[in-house]
C-alpha cells in the first residue's frame, strides 16, 4: 500500500481544471482552517474536503495523507495536555516529574485537540491537491519565473516513484539473505541510489543542452466551465471566511474556561464550506468535458 498520495489522471472537474485554479480551490479550505479554531467550522471544512475528494474520486489518496499526519496530531494533543496546566477543570492529577506536577486539564486537551484537527485539515487539503492537481501543469506555472527550477521540480516529482520501486526491490532482495539488513541500511542504500540517478540525469541533461535553455513562452488556454466553477467557489469560500472573521464569528477560547461559539454564524460557515465542496462536482455540466482528464 502506498502511503504517499500521488496524482493519477481521472475524469473529474478538479482534474480537468487548470492548475492555478485547482490549487486555489484546495487552498481556500486550508485558509479557512488557518483563520478559525472553532470546532464547528473546522468540522464543516473537513466535511467539505471529504465531499470534494469523493467528487474527484481521490478519497483513498486523501485518507492516506491524513493517516500520515495522524501520529503528529496525537503527539500535539499529548504534549499540549502535559505542558499547559492552565484551565479550570482538572481531569487527571499526575505525580511530580522533575519538580513539575503533571495535572491534565480539560481545556488543555481541548486546545491540543483543536490544533490537531487543524493539522489534519491541512493534511487533507494537501492530499486533495497532491492527488488531483497535475504536477506537470503546476510546474508549468513556474516556467516564466525560473525554467531550471521548474525542470528540477518536475524531475524530482518523476523520480519519486522510481526510488520507491528501488526500495521495494531492495527489500525483496534482502529477504533472500540469511540475515536481513536493518531498515537504516536500506534507507542509506536508497539514498546512495538516488544520488547516482541524480548524477546520471544531470549529465544527460547537460549533453542535451538544457544548461543553456531559456524559459518558454506560455500558451494561453481558454477558461473552461470547470475553471469558472472552481474559481468562483474558491472566491466565495475565502470571502465568507474573511467576512466571518471580521464580524467576530467562530470564536474559540480554551483558557481559562472552555468557550466555544456555536451560533447561526458558525453553522452557516460550516454549511457553506460543505456546499462549496460539493458544488463544483454537482449537476450534468460538471461531468461534461472531463473524459480526457
Amino acid at each position: 500500500m502506498k502511503l504517499i498520495p500521488t496524482y493519477r489522471p481521472r475524469a473529474s472537474a478538479l482534474h480537468s481544471a487548470r492548475a492555478g485554479v485547482a490549487v486555489s480551490f484546495c487552498a481556500a479550505f486550508g485558509l479557512t482552517a488557518l483563520l478559525y479554531s472553532n470546532p464547528l467550522v473546522l468540522a464543516g471544512v473537513v466535511a467539505a474536503l471529504v465531499v470534494a475528494a469523493a467528487g474527484a474520486r481521490v478519497l483513498t489518496e486523501m485518507r492516506r495523507a491524513v493517516l500520515l499526519a495522524l501520529p503528529v496530531a496525537v503527539v500535539l494533543v499529548i504534549v499540549n495536555a502535559l505542558v499547559y496546566r492552565e484551565g479550570a477543570h482538572v481531569i487527571f492529577r499526575g505525580g511530580v516529574v522533575l519538580g513539575r506536577r503533571l495535572d491534565v486539564t480539560l481545556e488543555a486537551v481541548a486546545g491540543g485537540g483543536i490544533a490537531a484537527l487543524r493539522l489534519l485539515v491541512f493534511a487533507a487539503a494537501f492530499g486533495l491537491y497532491a492527488a488531483a492537481v497535475d504536477p506537470d501543469r503546476m510546474l508549468g506555472l513556474m516556467r516564466r519565473v525560473s525554467y531550471r527550477s521548474a525542470l528540477t521540480g518536475s524531475l524530482a516529482t518523476r523520480l519519486i516513484p522510481v526510488l520507491q520501486r528501488d526500495a521495494e526491490r531492495m527489500i525483496e532482495a534482502s529477504r533472500c539473505r540469511p540475515s536481513a539488513p536493518s531498515r537504516g541500511r536500506v534507507v542509506l542504500a536508497v539514498l546512495a541510489r538516488s544520488l547516482d540517478r541524480a548524477t546520471d540525469v544531470a549529465a544527460a541533461l547537460e549533453v542535451r543542452g538544457y544548461a543553456r535553455a531559456r524559459p518558454a513562452r506560455g500558451r494561453r488556454r481558454p477558461w473552461s466551465r470547470h475553471d469558472t466553477r472552481l474559481a468562483a467557489t474558491a472566491v466565495v469560500v475565502v470571502a465568507a471566511a474573511a467576512a466571518g472573521k471580521l464580524a467576530g464569528a467562530g470564536g474559540f477560547d480554551p483558557y481559562p474556561a472552555l468557550s466555544v461559539a456555536h451560533g447561526p454564524a458558525e453553522l452557516g460557515l460550516a454549511l457553506l464550506a460543505v456546499a462549496a465542496g460539493a458544488v463544483p462536482f454537482a449537476g450534468a455540466r460538471a461531468r461534461l468535458g472531463v473524459a480526457g482528464a
